[in-house]
């Protein structure tokens, strides 16, 4: 889908920035954490496949707190003040016009949520919180004096964010994460937004809530845990439970959960199952190329990389299923069209003065209405990549049997731990002259 126009809600307070897309006989408001910017919704694949998901049943708004990433810029003493993101949070809502409107909140967000639905329950059909607490779980950790000058030392850098997430980031997402920081606000703004949160708690609020209610849980959010959720759902009052474990930050199945709680009617799973072989390439040392070479530049390399990968996939036969940040997700028929394209890649970006690495496999994936793919076979050809040093092309053991007789040489890596993969799967690096 095309990324939508940031436009702007003007209020009395301030102009509030917001996207809207989708089309539907409801709507539906997203609230995330306050330090995580629209601008920055659109970079990841997962958020698109997201965005998709819920505009086939609704238009969507999403929007920026005032004094937050594109809004207007508050005096530091009101960033993150309940009472400023309640009226912002209204303000949003209640410019969507008369239709049904459902709220979807996550993580931190979830206090708010629960706040407004007690606030105004006649503008709201439905309540959905994603990985829920009642207050920042964080506060847990002891001395918030010290993690709040933690979070002024390194806003910024990338390390705020994923920290709360439960995957192992590439260096060049660590990048991205740091620009996504930096772009909602100074280090100043994200203490006094991580200081609101922390004090506050909406426990006692619970039992008010009084319209239909789902709570989802999938372990995405490090410090919220499957007892901070249920904790939420409990309180509500006819709430609903679910438990969706991801390990790849994609939300589990929330999307068909979703799609049911709102429109009574749960999708039919729009996935066939194929064989592919499956490659990722991954820009190596990207933080400080990115560095080095500035954001203006950095992002002319990560666009002429984009049409290199598409010339030499298109040229062996494959497709570019989605960029990865700054790598790639490629499908071909057979894994010797692969490695083709991979050798070919690994010599054509040099002349970017970027090196790549590339782990493949062969298997069997689920083909998604959306064009993305998923299963086992993905997650694995990702892992191997993670393996691979610069220039080198690393491949399962089946890839290797698949291909014997084409005259390539391997040399076995052994069989390395591969985080989520279950079973034992031997690597082998292409010998390349």
């Amino acid at each position: 889908m095309d990324i939508p126009d940031v436009r702007y809600l003007r209020t009395d307070r301030g102009s509030i920035a917001y996207q809207r897309f989708g089309e539907g006989d409801r709507t539906i408001v997203w609230t995330a954490p306050s330090l995580i910017s629209i601008e920055t919704r659109w970079s990841r694949p997962g958020d698109l496949q997201r965005w998709e998901s819920l505009a086939r049943i609704g238009t969507v708004v999403i929007f920026d707190y005032r004094g937050l990433g594109s809004s207007e810029r508050l005096p530091l003493h009101q960033v993150g003040d309940r009472q400023e993101m309640l009226f912002d949070l209204g303000a949003v809502i209640h410019s969507v016009g008369t239709r049904p409107t459902v709220l979807i909140a996550t993580g931190t967000a979830t206090p708010l949520a629960v706040r407004y639905a007690v606030h105004d329950p006649e503008s709201l059909e439905r309540l959905i919180l994603l990985n829920a607490v009642a207050y920042n779980p964080m506060r847990e950790a002891g001395d918030v004096e010290a993690l709040l000058d933690d979070v002024v030392e390194r806003w910024g850098t990338g390390e705020i964010l994923v920290r709360g997430i439960s995957l192992e980031v590439e260096p060049s997402q660590r990048w991205q994460a740091g620009h996504n920081e930096r772009i909602v606000g100074t280090p100043e703004v994200a203490a006094a937004v991580w200081r609101a949160s922390l004090e506050t708690d909406v426990t006692a609020l619970l039992e008010k809530v009084a319209i239909p209610t789902l709570v989802i849980h999938t372990g995405d959010v490090v410090p919220v845990t499957p007892e901070h959720s249920e904790a939420v759902a409990a309180g509500i009052p006819g709430a609903t439970f679910l438990l969706r474990p991801s390990s790849f930050f994609n939300w589990g199945d929330w999307d068909r959960d979703i799609h049911e709680f709102i429109t009574g009617t749960r999708p039919r799973t729009a996935t066939t199952r194929d064989l592919a072989a499956v490659m990722f390439t991954d820009i190596v040392a990207s933080t400080a190329t990115a560095s080095e070479r500035g954001d203006a530049l950095w992002r002319e390399t990560l666009g002429r990389l984009d049409q290199v990968v598409v010339r030499v996939a298109g040229d062996e036969r494959g497709r570019v299923v989605k960029q990865t940040g700054d790598g790639h997700l490629i499908e071909f028929a057979r894994p010797g069209d692969a490695i083709a394209a991979a050798c070919r890649l690994a010599d054509d970006v040099r002349l970017l003065g970027v090196d790549l690495r590339t782990g493949i496999h062969f298997g069997e994936v689920e083909r998604r209405g959306d064009g993305d793919l998923g299963g086992l076979a993905v997650h694995l050809a990702a892992r191997i990549a993670a393996e691979a040093g610069p220039h080198e092309i690393l491949v399962s053991r089946t890839v290797a049997e698949l291909t014997l007789g084409d005259g390539r040489t391997y040399t076995s890596r052994g069989t390395p731990t591969l985080k989520g993969i279950p079973g034992t799967w031997e690597i082998l690096s292409l010998e390349r002259e």
